[in-house]
């Protein structure tokens, strides 16, 4: 099968009826429990395969008529490229995008069994072994000499906005939707100085970091000179309105062009802070709790970034092997 263009929904209720009403009930109970983000990734993931069997199995009208000869199909199609419809021209889905799809919908099987849906399969269709290894790269940090280059070019920014937000990306480490998401009132006192109260996101809690007291100052200039009294947003943008995700990356990429650096993702940012950490004796615990990861797991992947037993057994063993060529 060629890539096509995934279809939309109301193209897909007029070849796919059925199936299509099944996948968008579906979508309506995640609706409920998920974050739009969530809901969004799953309704791209019943359209691409919904697209698939319009295109492969136009004999397939319901969910109850697939059967795992489809899905076997799929499984390989997913594998296709370059040009795959899910990834854009010239590109592959990787590993990790191939899981996503094929998760999503071993869930909606599972819940259409579940809920005992009438348009529910009639066997099990994808298992645990069908989702490929998601991909583990290491977090992608700036270098120290970078991350200094970086900083330097922000502060001498002249809009006063863009040198607020690399600051508090770079100096917290807080998620982007998170910084964006912050209320007037995020910024609290102790006896043991400031803290940024950041609001329930990703993984459904909110937490507490310590605030730089350059941020305390730097964020306090920004509102005095820009932001009303009543506005509920912490740092919102000059005119009020809440600050945007697409926003923040083109304030980011305004300073690396500025500083001849390449592009630099808001997420990077908040690796070079946690690898700053972890380089400079912060324990993986305290990085968790600063992040905001529930599991230590995720805070593991830094912790790759600086081994000190490696460093030491590989300096031991290559003295050894030095001394044996030397010799």
């Amino acid at each position: 099968m060629k890539p096509a263009p995934v279809l939309t929904w109301k193209a897909l209720e007029l070849v796919l009826p059925v199936m299509t009403a099944t996948m968008r009930q579906y979508l309506q109970h995640l609706s409920c429990s998920l974050r739009p983000a969530s809901v969004r990734a799953a309704d791209q993931s019943l359209r691409l395969f919904a697209t698939f069997i319009f295109h492969a199995h136009p004999d397939v009208g319901s969910v109850a008529q697939l059967r795992r000869p489809h899905l076997e199909d799929y499984k390989r199609w997913l594998t296709d490229g370059p040009d795959h419809p899910a990834a854009g021209p010239g590109r592959a889905l990787s590993a990790t995008s191939r899981s996503l799809r094929l998760g999503t919908l071993r869930m909606f099987f599972t819940r259409l069994v579940e809920w005992d849906d009438a348009d529910a399969p009639t066997r099990p269709l994808l298992f645990t072994g069908d989702l490929p290894p998601r991909d583990q790269p290491l977090p992608k940090a700036l270098d120290d000499a970078d991350a200094a280059k970086f900083l330097r070019t922000a502060q001498a920014q002249p809009r006063l906005l863009v040198r607020v937000v690399a600051e508090v990306l770079i100096r917290t480490g807080v998620r982007v939707g998170e910084f964006c998401d912050l209320r007037a009132d995020a910024i609290r006192t102790g006896h043991d100085g400031y803290w940024l109260h950041v609001p329930v996101g990703k993984l459904h809690d909110d937490r507490y970091l310590p605030l730089h007291p350059v941020l305390v100052e730097l964020i306090g200039d920004y509102r005095r000179a820009h932001v009303r009294p009543d506005n509920p947003m912490l740092i919102p943008y000059e005119n009020g309105r809440p600050l945007k995700r697409a926003a923040v990356a083109r304030m980011l990429d305004t300073i690396t062009t500025a500083a001849g650096m390449p592009h630099i993702h808001p997420h990077k940012l908040r690796h070079t802070l946690a690898t700053q950490a972890i380089n400079r004796g912060m324990s993986m615990e305290a990085i968790a709790a600063l992040l905001g990861h529930h599991s230590l797991d995720m805070t593991r992947r830094y912790a790759r970034l600086h081994d000190k037993t490696l460093q030491r057994a590989y300096t031991a063993v290559t003295d050894n092997v030095d001394a044996l060529y030397a010799g």
